[in-house]
C-alpha cells in the first residue's frame, strides 16, 4: 500500500457548549477575535446570523504551528475539527484550543466534559492487492458480466469489483459514526489501482487496518 494523500482527518467531540460558559462571563465575539488572531482563520463568523450553533458556527482556512486547519465547526452539543494531516492533530488542536480559551479568555473546560467522540478518516492510496478482496462468487459474477453485456452492447467492457462498504444498522443510532468503505478513485483507470477509503477510525489506525488487510490478502 502506498499512501497518496490524507483528504480529511476529522475529530468530532460531543460536548455541551452551554457548560463551557455556564455563567455567561465569556463574550463570544471576543473569543472569535482571539481565535482568529491565534489560528489565522481566513473565514470566520462576522454577521449575527452566522452565530447559529444549531446550523454550526464555522471557522475555515486556519493554521497551527505545524499543520493547516481546514475547518472548526461549533454546534450546540458538539465541536468538530478538520485537518488534512491526521485525526491526532485534529484532536490535539481541539483540546489545545479549549484549554487556551479557558486559561486566557474565561471559558470552563477540562477533558472530562467531552462525553464521547468519533472520527472520520479519508485517505487516497494505491494498492496492487485489493482486487483480491472479494469472494470467488463476486469475481465470477464480474467475469460473467464482462462476457454477457458486450454481447448486446457491442463494446468490450471488463467488469471488476469497484467498492465495498461496512456499516451498522442506521436505525440503531442517530447521527452515529461513519461507515468504513473502500472504492476506486474517481477519474482514475482501474489499471492504476488507485483507491479512496473512509473510516470511523483515527488516521493511523485507518492506515494500519488497510495495511493489515493487504497482508491478509497476500
Amino acid at each position: 500500500m502506498k499512501l497518496n494523500g490524507i483528504l480529511l482527518a476529522r475529530y468530532f467531540a460531543f460536548i455541551d457548549i452551554l457548560e463551557l460558559n455556564p455563567r455567561g462571563k465569556a463574550y463570544f465575539p471576543n473569543l472569535v477575535k482571539a481565535a482568529v488572531e491565534r489560528y489565522r482563520f481566513a473565514k470566520f463568523p462576522q454577521k449575527i446570523e452566522e452565530f447559529d450553533e444549531v446550523k454550526g458556527i464555522s471557522f475555515e482556512g486556519g493554521r497551527s504551528d505545524s499543520f493547516n486547519i481546514l475547518k472548526v465547526v461549533v454546534h450546540d452539543h458538539a465541536i468538530y475539527v478538520d485537518t488534512s494531516s491526521s485525526t491526532e492533530d485534529s484532536e490535539g488542536l481541539l483540546h489545545e484550543m479549549l484549554s487556551w480559551l479557558a486559561k486566557d479568555h474565561g471559558l470552563i473546560f477540562d477533558g472530562s466534559m467531552i462525553s464521547r467522540c468519533t472520527y472520520v478518516s479519508q485517505l487516497a492510496f494505491s494498492s496492487d492487492s485489493l482486487g483480491k478482496a472479494f469472494s470467488p462468487a463476486v469475481l465470477k459474477l464480474a467475469d460473467k458480466l464482462s462476457k454477457r453485456v458486450p454481447a448486446y452492447y457491442r463494446q468490450e467492457l471488463e467488469y471488476k469489483p469497484s467498492a465495498f462498504l461496512l456499516s451498522y444498522d442506521p436505525l440503531s443510532t442517530k447521527a452515529g459514526p461513519s461507515n468504513f468503505s473502500i472504492e476506486r478513485r474517481a477519474d482514475s483507470l482501474y489499471v492504476d489501482n488507485k483507491f479512496f477509503s473512509s473510516a470511523p477510525l483515527p488516521t493511523q489506525e485507518h492506515i494500519a487496518a488497510l495495511e493489515e488487510m493487504e497482508r491478509e490478502l497476500r
